[in-house]
Parts: structure tokens; sequence; C-alpha cells
């Protein structure tokens, strides 16, 4: 509209123009595009798109216009029979479908989408086109678009339009188009089977001189190649040029924009194995190497990570091997440049998986590398330092030389000082270095190489940090390195013990077995003294769930009593034909709540009223075993007498009167029987842990055991009552001699040769300690605090065999206790186990053993003609 003058000729300001938009105007510009002058609608549109052009970074312009409905109105116009208001209409559309909500209300009637696709496949005008591909690649952003477009069914236009227009802006339009359906699985296989689809046409708009044309056919390729599962798609890329027009395109200088896109390609398409034979059967991994040598240093890491991602794959390795990149890595690792050492390292830790080049990689000096970077400060943890960890954990894994280079103290310094820093350094990192120490747990030399107090500490240390995944490996390390006999008396030294009863109360199943595992590698009688101080013993114990979560609860358990028998005897109740008492071993004439310490025991103040039975064969002070023992120590190592004499504090021997009483009767049954190292194999005597897998080694036992049991019966009663029973043996006078013998004494602690008026536990326990040192497979019960009896376990010969008085020998592993001996009723007799003789010992089946925290209970047993007790 022309501007109005007054009668003085003068000018004034416009108070209205329909085609100078402004906001508050824009709702009469779009009232005026229901114009039917088409010269209206043109100056209209043409306004329109300028105002909507006039906000690039902000919408705020194309959002009055949507909130006016205006789509709705150019929609009416995109296919005019004048070609100016078609332009600009499409070109408006274009401008609003950019908004969020815009495509969904163009899409909201399926025609319109075929109006426009329409236009694209029948006009040539080269605005047109532009415009009409424009608004095609916003509407097809959404699912909806993308499928509306599919069943337009101008897929093969698109094509055509992509490879045939001479409009780069139609190309690149189409290219996006392209670009959203493949975002889609439901349009993509439409795609990638249509006739017109060829890779030819897409790759050489790689190589476009428009930059955003060529970005956008990069784009679309890395889009089809990363579609791993179409085996179409990877079958004609496949045997198409792209890998090699992707390196050439590398190797132009002309290109060097879209370099860091290109390895972005090849990066995604190494993903597979068949990729990766690919990349290598075409060459291109040596032309990868060449490019790494003469790229820019923004580059360099993109073009690593590719050949880092190979790595990762069995072929891959292979080929890399083959090629030299694994010393390219090796080379890479000590340079200055950063950005290169994550991928350098991690490359490095994935060729170790190939044992070529595992030992190839070995013979430099990698190990120097990958700890002087670990040890430096300044380099970042993620993913730098993570990555030459795992490269070192790798190779101690599987290479010898390299765990020998990491033990070295240097190297290794910066392996502990991970943890030994602990708080400056990730749980990553920790969990990692730990790692390591597992691997090095491979070879003698590396494993001796951490044999130290100050490791073995660290290690424990370890474990009272919270993190659960870390403590379980860190048992492991212990665990593994318990296979050292030295091991186990430094992890005592450290008070281990103390830690792993701390751990062991953490309800966690993982680390619970793992910590039952190290128990049974790593316990000794000291430890298992240890483990009766703190109370592990008895948490386990009464610890029933635990029992039937960790499947090596009881083995462990089993462990601690193996090297405790005093300990089992109170908690179980009873000592099996495989339990033998040592040196040391003591018992409680009642049980209390807690089973204590010889070290609590001894510290009891007076007065003194329950007695507790030692067994000392050995005078004070004590000296290493002699013949009167026939478990002597294994290889000749530092027996477990010497060690108690040392050990920290705690009172492994009582300081009592020389029990010679206790020496006496074994030297006597010597002479009966001979020795037991020479004449009986029952046991092995080079080994001081007895064990039913060592029983079953032996070929033979003798067949005059049974006879030896009698005789050891009637002499155990001869020392406990006299050679005619003249001494008061009733419950009142057994009390009142122990009494006696406290007091002269001045200890609860009483030697068991010292007693000489024994009821039935007495009687029973010197049964058991005489009949482990000659080799008489005996088992002992207590079913209350004075009644106990022993079960042995001889051959039962047939009486045609008595007769013949001849000594036969039969398989030991078949032994069981089948005799239960007679020591207070019909003195010196051995009754068949069942028997009504027996049960008359025993008492009935169903009488409590006597435990810890366990008093004993009524029986109430039903009376028949075979059981009258």
């Amino acid at each position: 509209m022309a501007t109005r003058t007054n009668q003085q000729g003068t000018k004034k300001n416009p108070d209205f123009n329909p085609y100078n938009i402004t906001p508050e105007s824009a709702h009469t510009a779009v009232l005026l595009l229901e114009s039917k002058e088409p010269e209206i609608l043109c100056h209209t549109l043409r306004a329109i798109t300028k105002f909507a052009a006039q906000d690039k970074t902000d919408t705020t312009n194309r959002e009055v216009l949507f909130n006016l409905d205006a789509i709705k109105y150019i929609l009416q116009h995109i296919d005019h029979p004048e070609l100016t208001i078609k332009r600009f209409a499409l070109k408006a559309l274009a401008q609003l479908c950019q908004l969020p909500r815009g495509p969904d209300q163009v899409l909201s009637d399926p025609v319109n989408l075929r109006r426009i696709a329409f236009l694209l496949s029948k006009m040539e005008d080269v605005f047109v086109l532009e415009f009409a591909s424009l608004v095609l690649a916003e509407l097809t952003t959404g699912a909806n678009g993308s499928a509306q477009l599919v069943d337009a069914n101008i897929l093969g236009v698109l094509f055509s339009r992509m490879k045939n227009s001479p409009d780069p802006d139609v190309q690149k339009n189409c290219l996006q188009t392209f670009s959203n359906l493949l975002a889609y699985p439901q349009c993509v296989s439409e795609v990638t089977k249509n006739p017109q689809f060829s890779w030819p046409s897409i790759l050489a708009l790689m190589q476009s001189k428009f930059l955003a044309l060529q970005h956008a056919a990069i784009t679309t390729v890395e889009q089809l190649v990363s579609r791993f599962d179409d085996l179409a798609v990877q079958k004609t890329f496949k045997a198409s040029t792209g890998v090699l027009d992707l390196c050439d395109i590398l190797e132009s200088y002309e290109f060097r924009d879209v370099h860091a896109q290109i390895l972005g390609v090849l990066h995604t398409y190494v993903g597979t194995e068949d990729n990766t034979t690919h990349v290598y059967q075409s060459g291109c991994i040596l032309r990868l190497l060449s490019y790494l040598e003469m790229a820019l240093p923004a580059m360099k890491p993109l073009c690593l990570a590719v050949l880092t991602k190979m790595s990762y794959f069995v072929e891959g390795r292979n080929a890399l091997f083959e090629t030299g990149t694994d010393l390219v890595f090796c080379r890479l690792l000590p340079t200055a440049n950063t950005d290169l050492l994550e991928d350098s390292a991690m490359g490095v830790a994935n060729m170790t998986k190939l044992m070529p080049s595992a030992v190839r990689m070995a013979d430099t000096n990698i190990i120097q590398a990958l700890c002087t970077i670990l040890s430096d400060d300044t380099t970042a943890w993620f993913n730098v330092r993570m990555n030459v960890l795992l490269a070192l954990a790798e190779l101690c894994r599987i290479i010898p030389k390299a765990a020998f280079s990491a033990v070295e103290h240097k190297t290794f310094s910066s392996l502990r000082d991970i943890n030994r820093n602990y708080k400056m350094n990730p749980i990553e990192a920790q969990h990692l270095a730990v790692q390591c120490y597992l691997n090095l747990l491979s070879y003698h030399v590396s494993t001796k190489a951490m044999l130290t107090g100050d490791f073995i500490k660290e290690l424990i240390s370890i474990l009272q940090r919270p993190h659960i995944n870390l403590k379980i490996m860190t048992t492991n390390v212990l665990t593994g390195l318990m296979a050292e006999e030295i091991a186990k008396y430094l992890f005592n030294d450290r008070r281990g013990e103390e830690t792993v009863d701390t751990n062991l109360r953490i309800e966690h199943v993982g680390l619970q077995t793992a910590l039952c595992n190290l128990i049974i590698a790593s316990v000794t009688d000291e430890g298992a003294d240890e483990y009766l101080a703190l109370g592990t013993i008895h948490f386990m114990v009464e610890n029933k769930e635990a029992r039937y979560k960790v499947k090596v609860w009881e083995p462990a358990l089993e462990a601690i009593f193996r090297h405790h028998p005093s300990a089992k005897l109170a908690y179980a109740g009873r000592l099996d034909i495989n339990d033998f008492t040592a040196e040391g071993f003591y018992v409680q004439k009642r049980l209390d709540d807690f089973f204590p310490t010889m070290a609590e025991i001894v510290q009891t103040p007076p007065p003194h009223r329950q007695p507790v039975f030692v067994i000392l064969f050995y005078p004070p002070p004590l000296q290493p075993p002699s013949g009167c023992d026939i478990r002597t120590p294994h290889n000749g190592s530092t027996s477990h007498y010497e060690l108690a004499a040392t050990s920290s504090g705690r009172i492994r021997f009582p300081p009592v009167p020389d029990d010679v009483n206790l020496r006496t009767y074994l030297m006597r049954l010597k002479l009966w029987f001979g020795d037991p190292a020479k004449s009986l194999h029952y046991i092995e005597i080079q080994d001081s842990v007895f064990e039913v897998r060592q029983r079953d080694k032996c070929a033979e036992v003798s067949s005059s055991l049974k006879e030896c049991a009698k005789v050891l019966a009637d002499y155990v009663c001869e020392q406990m009552s006299g050679l005619a029973q003249e001494r008061d043996c009733s419950m009142p006078g057994v009390n009142l001699h122990l009494a006696d013998l406290m007091m002269d004494l001045n200890s609860r602690v009483i030697g068991l040769g010292w007693v000489r008026v024994g009821g039935a536990l007495e009687r029973a326990l010197l049964y058991k300690v005489l009949a482990d040192r000659i080799g008489l497979p005996c088992a002992l019960y207590r079913v209350s605090s004075a009644h106990a009896w022993c079960e042995v376990a001889v051959p039962d010969l047939p009486t045609e065999e008595l007769e013949e008085h001849t000594v036969k020998q039969y398989p030991a592993g078949l032994l069981r206790p089948n005799y239960v001996v007679d020591l207070t009723l019909q003195q010196g007799k051995l009754h068949p186990v069942g028997s009504v003789e027996a049960r008359r010992i025993t008492g009935p089946k169903c009488a409590p053993l006597y435990l810890v925290r366990q008093p004993p209970r009524i029986c109430v047993c039903e009376h028949n003609e075979n059981n009258h007790l």
C-alpha cells in the first residue's frame, strides 16, 4: 500500500503495511493468504518467508506464524498454478516445518505429504525441487512422516533426484531424507531393497566439492554400514569400492575437512569380525598405518582408534599382527602425546590375547613403559592409566617374562602404590591392580617375590576397605599365596585372622565363600588358636544359615578343627578316627557358653573348681618332637612345637609340671606293640596333617589291631583305678581326686597323666590320646560333662581265622568304627556297635552330644523289648 500524503504534501509514517510484517501485524498477513488475487498472494508469501527468516537462531517469528495456524493456509497454495506462488509457499512451509510441532500439523492429513511428493516427481523447476525436497527432509524426522513417505512410493524418485539433480541442495535434501528413513527399522528395509539403491551413487557424493553434500553422504554411508544384521547391505558394501574410497579420501589433502568423519565411518565399520577381515584383505590396514604417520595431530587419535577397535576380534588381532601394528602400539606408548596413550594401551592389552603377538611385545621395553605411565600422576586415570593397567594385567597373565619384569622393585612399586595411596586413586584402578596380583600368581618367581611381610600386610589392609568385589579379589590373592608354607606364618604374624573374622560376619555369599577358601588354605595351629580367641569358630558353628548358603563353610570349619581338635570336641562333641590329638590338646570337665583358649584358662584366678585336662608328652621347656610321636614334621620344616614357643603372646602350651606319667604310658606301649612308625601302615608318618585321603593311600592294616585295642583298654583302666580296682572311681571320688590335684598344682590345668582316679571321661580321653600314638583308629564321643566313650575301627575276624592265630592284612580304606571300648563296666572288653552291651556304655541313640552352649536335655526314649535303657 502506498504511503499517504496530507494536503500540504508532507509524508506520514504508515500505520499498516501487510508486506512489512511484524509480530503485531502477522495475523493480518495470514488472513491475506485467503485472497484470490495472485499478486496479493505472491507478495504475502514472500513477506512471510522474509519474516520467518529474520530469526535464524531464534524461532519467535515462526512460532508466531505457527500459532496463527499459518501452515493450514500455506498448504492451500503449494500446488498453485502460479510458479512463483508455489515456490514461496513451499519455502514458507519448509521454514515452519523446522519447528518441533510443524511436521505433525502437516502430517495430520496424509494427502499433504503426497501432494509434496507429487511436486518432487513431476516438477522440474529447481526452486520447487529444492523446497519440496527440504520439506520432505523435515517431515521425515519422525516415524509418522517416514512411514507416510514409504507409503507414497516415491523412493525411486528420491534416488533419481539424488543421483541426477544438478542442484547440490536437492541432492543434499534427498540424502537427508534417506538418512531419516534409516533411523526407523520399518522403513530402512524399503530403502535398501529398492532397485534404485546403489552404493556407487552414494559413494560418489562423498567426494563432492560441496562440503554440506559431502557431510550428508558420509553420514548416510555410516548409517548403512552400521546395520551389521542387514546381510544385503554388508554384502553389497563389501562388493563395492567403499573401503577403498574411504581410504582415498583420507589420503587426499583436498578433503582434509572430512577426515574425522571418514575415520568415524571406518571405526563404525570394523565393529564385526567379517568387516575387520574385509578391511585387512582390502589392504587398508597398511594405508591406515601410513596415514597415522603423516596425519595431523588431531587425526592421529581417531586413526589409532580404528586400529584399536580391530584388536577386539580374533581375525582383527591376526591381521594387526601380520601388519606389525602391535609393535606400533608399543612404540606409541612412550610418546609424549597423551591423546594416543589410551588406545595404544588398549591395543597392547587386546593384542596380548594373541600369544605370538604377546611374546613379540614382551621382547620390547613394554613393561617399563607401562609402569612409567602408571606412576605418572599427571596422566588421567580414565581411560589412559586404566588401559595401561589392563595391558599390564594381560601381559602378566600369559607371558612369564613380563611377569618377572613386573615384580622388579621399581615396576612392582608403581603397581603397589595404587593400593597404598588408595584414597587418591579410583576404585576401578584398585580392582585392576589386584587383578595383576592374581595374574602374577601363575608363576613361581613372581609369587615368591610377593611373599614378603609388607605385601601380605598390604593385602590384609585392602580387606579392611568397604568394597565387596575388591575384598573377594584380594582374598583370592591371599589364597593363592598360601600355597607357600611361609605365607601362612606371615599371614598369622600380621594378624590376618582378625581381618578374616571381621569380614566373615558380612552377609555376602561370594565374600564368605572366598574367605572360607582362604581359611582352608591358610589355617595353622596358631591361626586356629586365633580363630578360637576371636570367636570365629563359635560364630561359624552357630551360623546355621550360612552352612546352607556357603558350600565351603563346613570344610573351612573342619580345617580349623583339624588344627584345633580341642575346639572340635567342644563344639562337635566327638573326634573321629581321622582326628588326631596333638601336643597341648585340652578338654574342659564342664563346658560353658564359649570354649576358651588356653591363655584364658591359665589366667583364670583361684579358687579353681572345674579342671581342664591337657596332653603334654614332652618335658618343659618344649623340645622338638622325638621318637615318642610318630608324626614328625613334613620335609624337615619348623615344627608347630617350635613355632608355638615363639608365638606372639599366645600361650600354646601352659606352664604345668612335667607329665612324666603320660610319657611313661607311651614308652611302655611302644615296648609292647613296637614302634608304629616302623610296623604300622595305617598312617603316613611323613606328613603332619592326617586326613582320610592319606589313610586311603595306605595298602593294609594288621588284623592284630583288635588285640591291641583290648590290651590298651586294660592298660588305661589299670592306670585309672589300680591293678585290683582298689581306687574309688565313683563320681564323688573322681571329683575329690581332681580337687586335690588342682590344689596341689595351684592350677585348674591338670596333665592327664596326673589323673590316677578317673571316670568315663578321663579314661576315654587317655584311651584316645594313646591310641592316636600307637596307630590305633579310635573315635571319641562325649554326651555329658563326665560321660564319654571310645569306638575303635579294627578288622572283625571270622572265627575260623581266629583259630589259625595268624596275622593278616586288610585294606585300610575300608575301616569304620565297629567296636565300642568298655572302660567302665566290663573293663577291657570290645562290644559291637549297636549291641545291648554297647548301648549300656553309650546310652540311648537320642542322647545329645555335650556341646558348647547346648546344655544336655533329658532324653525320653520309647522302651521296647530290645532296648531296656
